[in-house]
């Protein structure tokens, strides 16, 4: 995660001196952050959540090697304009999330009923929509989509399945428990009840938004994506309701809610770009100013809060190292977070494009 972290980092550096910069810094985090993350981590969660074994080591280090590998291939494969090691890693990645998907699925079948057990469907959810969003992905890729209308109409519907689906739907998901966790609070009344109710619309309402933006029929696009903002609605009721009983008061709780807000206006943003559009191709425009906010302000932002909670866990050793550790990410966090924020506001509100990247480069990149 790091490694892909730290390379998207020095690509959006180099700025104009790497072509297709802007698209490979993105599929660096979306792509290679963020799908190592929620494999590994939605792996940790259902395992803890179903009270199941782990997943044995050889196999999740047979797991991960595959899924860098094939993640590898397709950035170069895209990047460099070659569509045989682009396809190859596509299959390899997908084929590696799909097992992981049918495990979960199989574990969840095998589990005892457990009370927030439903979260690990957000994760197979997702899952199928990075493998539907991949589909597209490659479609793009190989140059058969045919007018230039309807290369930007799967190129839209490629990103919501991307950016709502597999790295939305796992977080949303994980939310539910690693919030209140974070907050050092008790879970909200009426938890499980938010759990089972959300999925339907926002996994339902996104492939309904992403088969109409690909048949560029915007009024059904528009539904799934309305849909959706009503699923996402009815996962903050607790969200929201932890929040007001216990304010965020650390660097992880900050970033992390700060994170979902960003979600909120990437979709109402969406949302309202969608339907003062005349067509599903005349949205290309309006999602390229949504990048920042997507990028940074959500996935980013999300990450580097769950880590910077989740890294001491693992890796304190006892009470004692989990304090020295999170004090050491933790420095100085109050002006960090505000630089990321800021500079997102920055890029979102038309001020130099340089000033917003350099803050929020400099809240993230210190991590």
């Amino acid at each position: 995660m790091l490694a892909y972290l730290a390379a998207g980092g020095v690509t959006l550096l180099l700025g104009r001196r790497v072509a297709g910069g802007g698209w490979l810094a993105l599929h660096l985090v979306l792509l290679g952050a963020a799908t190592n993350a929620i494999v590994v981590w939605s792996e940790h969660f259902a395992a803890a959540l179903l009270r199941a074994p782990p997943v044995p080591e050889r196999l999740a280090t047979a797991r991960a090697l595959a899924l860098n590998l094939g993640i590898v291939a397709v950035l170069g494969g895209v990047h460099g304009g070659r569509t045989a090691p682009a396809a190859a890693g596509a299959c390899l990645a997908g084929g590696v999330v799909l097992g992981h998907a049918i495990i979960l699925a199989l574990r969840i079948g095998r589990a005892l009923p457990s009370r927030l057990g439903g979260t690990v469907w957000y994760y197979v959810a997702a899952a199928a929509a990075l493998l539907a969003g991949m589909g597209l992905g490659l479609w793009l890729a190989g140059g058969v989509a045919g007018s230039a209308g309807a290369n930007r109409a799967l190129r839209i519907a490629h990103v919501h399945l991307n950016v709502l689906g597999w790295v939305g739907l796992a977080v949303v998901g994980t939310q539910f428990t690693l919030w209140p966790t974070v907050l050092r609070t008790r879970m909200e009344p009426g938890l499980e009840l938010a759990i089972r109710r959300a999925l339907p619309p926002l996994a339902g309402g996104l492939a309904v938004a992403a088969g109409g933006l690909a048949a560029q029929q915007r009024l059904v696009a528009l539904a799934g994506l309305a849909a959706y903002g009503a699923g996402l609605g009815i996962a903050l009721v607790p969200f929201v309701g932890t929040a007001r009983r216990r304010p965020p008061r650390t660097a992880a709780a900050w970033m992390l809610g700060a994170g979902m807000a960003w979600l909120v206006v990437a979709v109402v943003a969406d949302l309202g770009a969608l339907a003062a559009s005349p067509g599903v191709a005349d949205l290309d425009g309006h999602l390229a100013r949504l990048v920042p906010v997507v990028a940074a302000g959500f996935a980013l932002q999300t990450l580097t809060g769950a880590l910077t909670y989740l890294l001491p866990v693992v890796f304190g050793r006892g009470a004692w190292g989990n304090r020295r550790l999170t004090a050491i990410l933790e420095l100085g966090w109050p002006p960090r977070v505000a630089a990321v924020n800021l500079g997102v506001l920055a890029l979102v509100g038309g001020l130099p494009p340089a000033l917003g990247w350099w803050l929020a480069g400099l809240g993230l990149g210190s991590f």
